[in-house]
Formats: C-alpha cells, sequence, structure tokens
C-alpha cells in the first residue's frame, strides 16, 4: 500500500473534514440510561422588555410577544410552552465588574467571568473537565452562522486557560465533520490514514508528556490544550462507523460571512446549522453543543426592517420605565428580531423532539444586553427549555431583578452553578470574580 502524502493525510485528521468512522452498533438506539445533553444559544442585541415579559398566567402568545413561536404548534410541530423558563433579571455580573460587557458581555454568558478570565465556559467544562464529551466521536460541537471570529465579543465558548474554541460556520463543512469522509478518499484509504495518524499521534503524546514534565506551572494549561486537541484527533480516528443515517449533504454556499456578502443566506444557513446539530445530539455524535446566531442585517428577510439592525434597531430601541412611556415602534423592530431567533431555537427543539433527544436536553438561551440602546449586560433575557429528565418545574416565569425600580438582578453565575448540578457537577461556584459572593451558590427559584 502506498504512503499517503502529507497533505492528504492532513486532509484525514479533518482539515477539510473528518472521516468520522464510528462504533459499529447501535449508533441511534435507546438507550437503558439516555445520557443527559446540553445547548447553549447566542440570541444577538438582548430584548424588546415590553414584548419578550410574558403575560399574566404565563402567557407567551399575546399580540407581539416575542416568546409566541414557543407556543406554535402549527408551525413547530407542537407547543413547547410547558417546558420553559423565562428568566427575568439575570445580569453578567462577574463582567460589570471589570468592564466586559455591551457586546463583549458575550464573553460572559457561560462563563461567568470578564475578558480575563481563565475557566473554561460551561459548555467546556461539562464536555471536557466533567467528562459528558468522553463517549461521543465530538467532545462538543461549536458552530455559528455569519461570523467565525473568536474575539471577546463574538464567542461564547471558552477553554480553560482562556482560549476561545474557533466556530464552524460552513454547514459544509459541519456535515462533512460529522457524517462524511474527506473528499476523494476511499475506504482503504480511511483506514491506511487511521494507522498512521494513531502513529503519528503516539509520538506527539510522548513528546508532550516530556515537556510537561519540564515545563513551568504557566505552560502546562497550553500543552493541557494540545493534549486536548490530540484526544479530540485520536477519537476521530479511532471510531468506526454506527447506524445512524446521515442527512443528505447541503449544497456549498456562495458567502458565508458578515460584511462579506453572505447574509442574504444567512436563513438557510441557520435552519441547515440548526438541523445538523439537533442531528448530531439526536445520533449520539455530541452530548454539548453551543449556536452563535446572528442578526438580521442586510439579510433581507422582513421588508420592513432597515438594513442596518445594529444602528437602525438596537441602538433605537427605546423603553418603557416608571417615568417614561418608550416608543412602542422601537419595542416592534426590535420584537421582530427576538421573535425571528426564538423561531430558530424553537425549530431547534422541534428537531430535538423529532430525533426523540428532548427529554434528557437542556436548551439553554441568553444574550449580551439586556436594553441595547444602553449597551447594558443586565436583565439579560435568560430561557431554559428543560427535558423531562431534569426534574425543573417549567412552564413559568421567574422574576429575580431586585434593588431599587428593579435595576439589578442575580448574577449569571448562579445559574451556571445549578446548571452544572443539572449534569451531575459537584460545584458550589462558577466564574472568575475578585468577588467570591458573584460566583458562589446555586439558583435556588429554579426548584
Amino acid at each position: 500500500m502506498s504512503v499517503l502524502s502529507r497533505r492528504r493525510f492532513l486532509a484525514a485528521l479533518g482539515a477539510t473534514g473528518a472521516f468520522l468512522a464510528r462504533e459499529a452498533e447501535g449508533f441511534g438506539a435507546p438507550k437503558a440510561t439516555a445520557p443527559r445533553r446540553y445547548v447553549a444559544v447566542f440570541t444577538p442585541h438582548g430584548r424588546a422588555h415590553e414584548l419578550w415579559q410574558p403575560r399574566t398566567s404565563f402567557d407567551i402568545s399575546f399580540e407581539g410577544s416575542t416568546l409566541a413561536p414557543f407556543d406554535d404548534a402549527a408551525r413547530y410541530g407542537r407547543s413547547f410552552r410547558d417546558q420553559l423558563l423565562v428568566l427575568d433579571g439575570v445580569d453578567l455580573s462577574a463582567g460589570i465588574e471589570v468592564g466586559t460587557t455591551g457586546h463583549d458581555g458575550s464573553r460572559v454568558i457561560l462563563t461567568g467571568s470578564g475578558a480575563d478570565g481563565k475557566n473554561a465556559s460551561l459548555d467546556q467544562y461539562l464536555a471536557v473537565e466533567h467528562g459528558l464529551g468522553a463517549d461521543t466521536p465530538h467532545t462538543s460541537l461549536v458552530l455559528g452562522v455569519g461570523s467565525d471570529s473568536t474575539e471577546v465579543g463574538q464567542n461564547i465558548s471558552w477553554s480553560r486557560g482562556g482560549t476561545p474554541v474557533p466556530k464552524w460556520i460552513d454547514p459544509v463543512r459541519v456535515h462533512a465533520e460529522l457524517f462524511g469522509a474527506p473528499l476523494g478518499m476511499g475506504a482503504e484509504e480511511v483506514e491506511h490514514a487511521r494507522k498512521a495518524g494513531k502513529s503519528v499521534l503516539d509520538g506527539v503524546r510522548q513528546d508532550l508528556a516530556r515537556l510537561s514534565r519540564r515545563a513551568p506551572k504557566s505552560e502546562r494549561v497550553k500543552l493541557e490544550q494540545h493534549a486536548t486537541a490530540l484526544r479530540e484527533i485520536e477519537k476521530r480516528l479511532t471510531h468506526v462507523e454506527r447506524t445512524c443515517t446521515p442527512p443528505n449533504a447541503p449544497q456549498a454556499f456562495e458567502r458565508l460571512k458578515s460584511y462579506g456578502g453572505g447574509e442574504p443566506y444567512f436563513d438557510a444557513i441557520t435552519d441547515l446549522q440548526v438541523d445538523l446539530l439537533a442531528r448530531a445530539i439526536g445520533c449520539d455524535l455530541t452530548r454539548v453543543a453551543t449556536l452563535y446566531l446572528a442578526d438580521l442585517t442586510r439579510s433581507k428577510v422582513f421588508t420592513e426592517m432597515p438594513e442596518d439592525v445594529h444602528q437602525e434597531v438596537a441602538h433605537r430601541y427605546d423603553a418603557k420605565d416608571d417615568s417614561h412611556a418608550g416608543t412602542p415602534e422601537s419595542w416592534r423592530k426590535l420584537g421582530i428580531q427576538n421573535r425571528y431567533t426564538y423561531g430558530k431555537v424553537a425549530r431547534l427543539l422541534q428537531r430535538l423532539d423529532e430525533a426523540g433527544a428532548l427529554p434528557t436536553t437542556l436548551v439553554h438561551t441568553s444574550s449580551d444586553m439586556g436594553d441595547p440602546a444602553r449597551h447594558s449586560s443586565r436583565q439579560v433575557p435568560t430561557l431554559l427549555v428543560a427535558g423531562s429528565e431534569f426534574g425543573l418545574k417549567t412552564g413559568r416565569y421567574l422574576d429575580l431583578r431586585t434593588g431599587k425600580k428593579q435595576q439589578e438582578g442575580v448574577p449569571n453565575n448562579r445559574l451556571l452553578v445549578s446548571i452544572a448540578q443539572l449534569f451531575g457537577a459537584p460545584v458550589e461556584r462558577f466564574g472568575q470574580s475578585k468577588n467570591a459572593a458573584l460566583l458562589t451558590g446555586k439558583l435556588d427559584a429554579l426548584h
């Protein structure tokens, strides 16, 4: 058998698409004790609180409600209202403490830390440190729409040491990584590359072990990250085919990025990313995933929306308060953006339900801001959709706002602690802050 070229070997390791051979039995079959799954979704531009807050008796279908997609059985197959928890008054407190707010607040949502934080985000903590992703071909799945940037304000997934985890934004690549084989490689070549890859990884692992023994403490986190990356590659090399029916491969998009002409394709891309994520969860390719959604700017999905949703909608939101009536038209336009992204979350729930994975999945949705016009990272719109296996009392609205005129809320760290505990993690604090009180304790109101 001829030796593969370096280029072909790198392709086999996933440079253009992982060849994901799977274990031979029961890939889609139900298990005696089904594992729990965690999915986090980022939604842009905060919320129009007037249209986001449920009405009496947990009414989320009133005229203009941005949460209406969760109670739209006609469009999404069933209502998810009774599995929904609406959390009002969750503050990104650790970020506020150090100025990581506004659009940079996305850095805080899952880490509970400001820009200088060194802990892993909740998804990576559950997948890597808690071991939720140990038995799946992909330890976690990190997806996005429109931007693969890893800047502070563009990412919600962070590995230990404060390193951002890059997003996959091309559905073609996501499909190939999850279900495909490298382009042009036959079964014999794949097997040969697998064996060659294991040999290379063995050598690299030995080198890392030697380095770790000599490296200063400050460098060991980087070595651990390299070791984690190697384990991820090794899992893709060693798993053999399972009986999960792959979806059809999507067609390639002409453009993918914001400010690069990709916006008209974002609606179709988002649907594909949602569907592939749900299939990955349902097929047990991963048990942890995040999805970073884009806004409607230049997408032309709604003709009544201006081209620049950021400047012309989010920045012009005029909230109602005790001394100010606000501007209802500004609520309506921001409500269109909110309702659109929640519709994509409802689609995700629909697909998870169709895959039989919803009872064991917790879907966590949040944003970087509450009031986007003020770039405020207080009272960020936070939703949980909890499967029956989690035992939460759902179908309700929790008002966690405190302080004068209800301007303050609870640190999101407490929510992160509570979610970690739902997955059996023995934690009492989560995140990084000089103020330990921000980090410590669970959110008792959930139970």
